[in-house]
């Protein structure tokens, strides 16, 4: 395999499992959560005093996002980066949005992903989670357009 190949190749893989994790946690699926996280995983968050280590504590972040009033959300990643470190395993850097609405009106929330990856059990898994906010944007519930509305169209006010 040429080293281009190999890049490729892992890149693929980063985004494979970076969109995996988003539309899972778009879903609520904490139990799929708990299959994409090594055992050890770290999680970092800027919101956060300290690390959470294990998966359990990773997928308590994800079990309160759950019951929390998101009533919809949409997160995507962009802008990925991936270096092979000298374990084999794999740094991925990204930039993330994420949207979501709430009984109130809805919040737009944009950071950075610094995360790890590595092969655990024959699949690639997420051995370090860091996820640092750098704004928030609330937006108040009249000012959402009506779900029926149209994209293109004038929008009622």
């Amino acid at each position: 395999m040429t080293e281009t190949t190999a890049n490729m190749l892992q890149h693929f893989r980063a985004h494979q499992l970076l969109t995996t994790y988003t539309r899972m946690v778009d879903a609520k699926d904490v139990e799929g959560l708990a299959t994409i996280a090594h055992p050890d995983i770290v999680l970092v968050r800027s919101a956060d005093r300290a690390p959470r280590a294990g998966r359990e504590a990773f997928l308590d972040l994800y079990r309160d996002f759950a019951r929390s009033d998101v009533q919809e959300s949409q997160h995507m990643a962009t802008n990925l980066s991936v270096t092979e470190l000298d374990d084999g395993s794999l740094a991925v850097a990204a930039r993330f949005l994420a949207i979501t609405t709430h009984p109130d009106g809805a919040r737009a929330t944009w950071g950075r992903y610094n995360d790890e990856i590595a092969q655990h059990k024959g699949k690639w898994v997420f051995t370090a989670k860091r996820i640092q906010v750098v704004r928030t944007a609330l937006v108040d519930g009249d000012m959402l357009a009506p779900l029926n509305a149209s994209s293109f169209d004038p929008m009622p006010r």
